[in-house]
């Protein structure tokens, strides 16, 4: 994700990395347990100050997880690749009110049979929701840049019971950066959670689209949700 700029850009962004075990939704503190190979970063990380340009305003951004090994090149100054990362966000209008296990039930229903239909829809707010975020960086770090989701494209719903829906998407962004573009292919594994009363949303990404990469997303969506929702 902008692999070329982002160790120039980490010249003058701190760089604080810490190791995040909860989260709070409203009053309500939600343990977030340890990802082997991952760790949560600080609010002033560059990475952070990306993905929170293109939070919907209806979400709020909790946390962000990089690889181990990402952190350590931050640290040696050299190039991360940031290939693999794990975004947890809430509902903003919810987060001050218990959901009820039947208001998420429904959520869910709704979600399994309007899947398709609601990602279509929602494409038009996606690309106005890019060209903020790239404004928003751009303005901020002098850069030029400019991302635009092409493609979002739903693969299968892998989960549907209780206090989960998880679904698995491919997409297709665009990226341009100096003139200099690129095209970086993503899967994605949407899990929506009901914990607590609260409404939790977990993002699971990779950058690429091979099977592979479709098993490692839905494997760890699968592990880390249920290891919240056991709480």
């Amino acid at each position: 994700m902008i692999k070329k700029i982002v160790l120039g850009l980490l010249l003058f962004v701190a760089s604080v990395v810490y190791a995040e075990d909860t989260i709070l939704i409203g009053e309500t503190e939600i343990k977030l347990p340890q990802v082997e190979g991952f760790q949560s970063i600080g609010q002033s990380h560059f990475m952070y100050d990306i993905m929170l340009s293109f939070v919907p305003p209806t979400n709020e951004l909790l946390d962000i997880k990089l690889q181990n090994s990402d952190i350590a090149a931050e640290v040696r100054g050299d190039e991360p690749q940031y290939n693999r990362y794990i975004v947890v966000q809430t509902y903003r209008p919810a987060k001050n009110r218990a959901v009820t296990d039947s208001e998420f039930t429904q959520l869910r229903n709704y979600l399994d049979t309007q899947y398709d239909d609601m990602t279509r829809a929602i494409q038009s707010k996606i690309d106005e929701l890019s060209e903020k975020g790239s404004k928003a960086i751009s303005d901020k770090y002098s850069v030029e840049m400019a991302f635009k989701v092409s493609e979002n494209v739903p693969l299968e719903t892998f989960y549907n019971e209780g206090q989960r829906f998880s679904a698995m998407h491919l997409m297709r962004t665009d990226v341009n950066v100096e003139g200099i573009s690129e095209v970086v292919r993503t899967t994605m594994g949407l899990n929506v959670l009901h914990v607590k009363k609260k409404i939790i949303y977990l993002y699971v990404y990779e950058e690429s689209d091979s099977e592979s990469a479709r098993d490692w997303v839905k494997s760890t969506s699968t592990s880390f949700s249920e290891a919240i929702i056991k709480q």
